[in-house]
Parts: structure tokens; sequence; C-alpha cells
């Protein structure tokens, strides 16, 4: 992979992480805000908290896959096949610059679940 891309992915990553770090800040104040709400809209705020609950945890699974496709990066294993050790090809990363594996063994990971 060139430098230009690597480092246009990394941008990306950045965006990404930050994009979502403010998200779960966001919806963590939303969280406390329903705690200091009144009793008449506790059962409301029952069901609004448990879905920004599910949304802060999915935000927070996706940080991990970018603070370790961030780290791949930094050791000089970012695009490479976690399985089969060959390049990730760069349009699944341009798609899903997460990737840890390339399109084919991420197709035999999952016809095998």
């Amino acid at each position: 992979m060139d430098e230009k891309t690597l480092n246009e992915l990394k941008s990306r990553l950045i965006y990404l992480k930050n994009e979502i770090q403010q998200r779960i800040k966001d919806n963590s104040d939303r969280v406390r805000s329903f705690e200091s709400g009144d009793e008449g809209d506790f059962s409301n705020s029952i069901s609004y908290k448990d879905l920004t609950y599910n949304l802060i945890e999915k935000d927070r699974a996706q940080l991990i896959e970018i603070e370790e496709a961030l780290y791949r990066m930094e050791n000089n294993t970012y695009g490479i096949c976690e399985r089969c050790k060959e390049p990730i090809e760069i349009e699944r990363l341009k798609a899903k610059p997460t990737a840890k594996y390339c399109a084919k063994c991420k197709h035999i990971i999952e016809s095998h679940r």
C-alpha cells in the first residue's frame, strides 16, 4: 500500500474515532439527563435509556475496532489479513478501514458461523 493511501485511511479512521467519541459523550449526557428526570417520564425514559445504552455499546465496539486498526498502522501490520497474511484489497479497506481480513478469508469465516 502506498503512503498516500495509508495516510488517507489513517485520516479517515481518526475522523471516525473523533466522531464516535463525541457520539458516546452526547449519548452518555442523555442517559444522565434521563436519570435526573421526573417520575412521570419514568417508563418512557427506561426504553429510551436502554436504546441509548445499546447505541453507546455499539459505538464502543466500533471505537475498539478503530483503535485496533490505528495500532496495526503503527506496527506496520495494517492491511495484512490476520488469517492468511496476504494483503487486504485496497477497495475493501476503503469501504471498511477497520477490516482485519481479506474478502476471501472474511467469506470463509462467515460461512462457518
